[in-house]
């Protein structure tokens, strides 16, 4: 229990700071979506601003350029004014200088105003270059920033999911090798209580079988020496039994069909209150090594859970040859169990489902108390995968 705790704090500290930089990516995320409207709100009213600004600032350059006009002609009337003075009346002159002065007042202001407008058409035209850019760079942000919230959401906050699957990818490691050596000891308890014993049995019954010779004559000798060939038939007949249950010869020799109904027909006979049907369907295909005996496996596993959980009277078992795919059925009349309460640590359909995971396929397993189990395995097929 010790072991664990710290790995449970770290995936809820794990999973505590990825949150906090959800929280804090988001609200970046939102402060520049926030810039950038507000920014193109103000970018829309001085677009407007600057039309107003261009309208009023032709009327005024073509007031200015009227004022100009006039103001020429007011200078030209003042200099004819100056060449005869004596022609004209004291009237008249005041009139020509005032009006000089007026248009030449004018004049005035309204450049004054132009030159303002134009400053003010140029802040205006500015604001906008700088307005455009921190619209464009907004958009660029907000859609690189919305990249890293859905990295952080899809990818970064399955850490602690990583982490606990990588616990149970360590567990499931743990349960194999524990399997692996609990399957040693099985080997070694049979080999050393079946054909070990035998074959001392033997060694030592040759012994017996040399002073029969000697004290009986050769008749005795080869009635006793028949009962020990007896013992050695059964001691080989053992280690090939034991061979098959490592890895079937006639996998490789006759294919997956063939060594099927070879262990079948074995497990008939150690179960012999159980009615096992086989059926193949489609062309019986030569598949890779390594599909086949997983297959064998499969079907192996299945058919072990059932004679020794299930309690059934019938197992039926299918396979099915597609173009693409090999479909394997297993389902027995047994008492079935309830899949929510399925033991996590049950090596035997961790151990089928990894092997179709690796083959590619699916895996599907329906049960219930007492209606029975129906294991059903689905394996895509490659071209490479099917010898000719």
């Amino acid at each position: 229990m010790s072991a664990s705790k710290p790995v449970d704090l770290d995936v809820k500290h794990l999973d505590l700071i990825i949150n906090n930089m959800i929280d804090n990516v988001s609200d970046s995320k939102t402060q520049i979506f926030e810039i950038g409207e507000e920014s193109r709100k103000e970018y829309d009213a001085l677009v407007k601003e600057l039309q107003l600004v261009k309208q009023e600032l032709n009327g005024i350059i073509d007031r200015s350029d009227t004022l100009e006009i006039e103001a020429r002609k007011s200078r030209g009337q003042l200099a004819e004014i100056s060449k005869a003075f004596t022609r004209y009346g004291e009237e008249d002159i005041r009139h020509a200088y005032e009006n000089a002065n007026s248009i030449q007042n004018e004049l005035s202001i309204v450049r004054e105003m132009e030159r303002q407008m134009k400053k003010r058409r140029n802040e205006l035209e500015r604001r906008l270059v700088q307005l455009q850019a921190t619209i464009q760079k907004a958009e660029t942000l907000v859609g690189q920033v919305t990249v890293v919230l859905n990295y952080l959401t899809s990818d970064l906050k399955q850490v602690g999911e990583v982490i606990a699957s990588a616990r149970e990818q360590r567990a499931f490691g743990l349960k194999v090798i524990e399997a692996l050596e609990e399957e040693r000891k099985r080997l070694s308890r049979e080999i050393h209580d079946g054909p070990a014993q035998t074959l001392a049995q033997v060694l030592m019954g040759l012994d017996v079988v040399e002073r029969v010779g000697k004290k009986e004559g050769m008749a005795a000798s080869h009635a006793e020496l028949q009962k020990y060939r007896v013992m050695v038939q059964g001691a080989l007949a053992e280690v090939r039994r034991i061979i098959y249950d490592l890895r079937p010869m006639s996998l490789d020799d006759l294919g997956l069909v063939p060594t099927l109904q070879k262990y079948l027909h074995r497990v008939n006979g150690d179960y012999p209150s159980v009615h096992i049907n086989f059926n193949c369907v489609g062309e019986d295909k030569r598949l890779q090594s390594r599909i086949e005996a997983a297959l064998f496996r499969l079907v192996q596993e299945a058919v072990q859970n059932a004679c020794i959980h299930a309690k059934p009277s019938v197992i039926n078992i299918r396979i099915e040859y597609r173009k693409d795919k090999v479909l394997i059925l297993v389902k027995d009349d047994g008492i079935g169990f309830d899949m929510t309460e399925t033991k996590e640590g049950s090596y035997g359909l961790v151990g089928m489902r990894e092997r179709t995971e690796l083959l590619n396929g699916e895996l599907m397993i329906h049960s219930a108390m007492g209606k029975g189990t129906k294991v059903l395995v689905h394996i895509p097929l490659q071209s490479e995968d099917i010898l000719e």
